[in-house]
């Protein structure tokens, strides 16, 4: 992996820079409470400490930076030992992280949350890809009603996909990535991306910008001790398409191999 060109983890530090066509997505280790993180997050991109970040929140509970010296927006989702915050310059962005469980029943969770469609696709596949299609359907479902700033619960039920993806889905960036659609149409201008940050993980992200745009996303890894480095990202299946840094890391990395930090 490669270590970051501008690192801001205090005041002092010059802020990382953060295009409106950008989307950064922050993952670390889930061993502490999850709001020291976000704000960690948030000091790399303005001259303010960690401690000093106030936030407010819209009826369902969604928080955003207030009073941030630049546009931001967060979003933030965490599942067994990882975490990972979104950050974007201000567009509306929802993220989910999910572990793909063995022990979870998702046939069960199926048939109360999925569409007639997407219930069909998940009986279609086969035992050992049933479980991955399920998390591909779920984080889709609360990336999007993150990004809507909407309550979970219902929601669910009414925010539905089609998934096109081909048999090399994930191998790397612009190779055998598969497609995402809302059905029916909705959300138009939303950006979604499906990936495998890690491995037995799934990622989804939907995206608000103000006009369209073609992504550019970003991975980054944030060590307990404050380290930054970027990291490769496996993309399953995009909306539309998206600009993804290639790197190639000399040797492969703790997170990249799925262990802990």
């Amino acid at each position: 992996m490669t270590a970051l060109s501008a690192s801001a983890s205090s005041a002092s530090d010059t802020p990382l820079r953060l295009a409106a066509d950008e989307l950064h997505l922050w993952l670390g280790a889930a061993t502490t409470a999850s709001e020291p993180f976000v704000r960690q997050v948030l000091s790399r991109y303005a001259a303010i400490a960690p401690a000093q970040w106030r936030f407010c929140r819209n009826r369902h509970g969604k928080p955003a930076p207030l009073q941030a010296p630049r546009p931001l927006a967060f979003n933030l989702s965490d599942s067994r030992h990882w975490r990972i915050c979104a950050v974007s310059a201000g567009a509306a962005v929802g993220v989910d992280l999910e572990y793909c469980d063995p022990q979870r029943d998702v046939l069960r969770l199926a048939r109360r949350y999925f569409s007639v469609r997407e219930m069909a696709a998940l009986v279609a596949c086969d035992e050992s890809e049933r479980r991955r299609r399920f998390h591909d359907y779920w984080t889709l479902k609360e990336a999007c009603i993150k990004a809507r700033g909407a309550a979970l619960g219902a929601e669910l039920e009414h925010t539905a996909f089609q998934l096109r993806l081909s048999a090399a889905a994930g191998a790397s960036a612009g190779d055998g990535i598969g497609t995402i659609l809302r059905e029916p149409p909705g959300c138009n201008r939303a950006h979604y991306c499906l990936a495998e940050p890690l491995p037995d993980y799934r990622l989804a992200t939907c995206w608000l910008p103000a006009a369209r745009r073609r992504p550019h996303l970003r991975l980054l890894h944030l060590s307990p001790g404050g380290a930054a480095t970027d990291l490769p990202l496996r993309v399953r299946a995009v909306s539309a398409p998206l600009a993804i840094p290639r790197h190639a890391p000399a040797r492969e990395s703790p997170v990249a191999a799925g262990h802990g930090v």
